[in-house]
């Protein structure tokens, strides 16, 4: 009779550990779910200041500018500068070129160096230097 009763302590406590073990995986998922969230921004193309494209865009924390913008938009780029944005491209021969700013303030970054956040506004504009 004590072997049955030994027994069967070993059985419920192993059951207790193993279930202790599945809650804990639970919180590990629940909490990479939550740290890894959905933002959104507002990102928006000119030509000399004058606005052809106006997009809402959404993205996953730690997603870099450059990443968001060609998941958006046709966008060609070389060497980590971008040449062409939706068929608009820079003109070395009239000086005109892709810049842009973030929330008004001019990036200071490339667009691959900039991890976007929450609500930001981004403006690119094709405009001669």
């Amino acid at each position: 009779m004590k072997k049955i009763i030994y027994s069967l302590v070993v059985v419920l406590v192993g059951l207790g550990i193993l279930g202790g073990c599945n809650t804990i995986e639970k919180t590990t998922s629940s909490q990479l779910s939550a740290s890894v969230q959905r933002q959104e921004a507002t990102i928006l193309l000119q030509e000399d200041g004058k606005e052809f494209a106006n997009q809402k865009v959404t993205f996953e924390t730690g997603e870099n500018l450059l990443e968001v913008l060609q998941k958006t938009f046709k966008v060609e780029e070389e060497k980590g500068f971008i040449t062409e944005i939706e068929g608009y491209k820079q003109d070395q021969t009239q000086q005109k070129y892709w810049l842009f700013t973030i929330d008004g303030e001019s990036a200071t970054k490339g667009a691959a160096e900039i991890e976007l956040k929450p609500g930001q506004k981004i403006v690119f504009n094709l405009a001669k230097i």
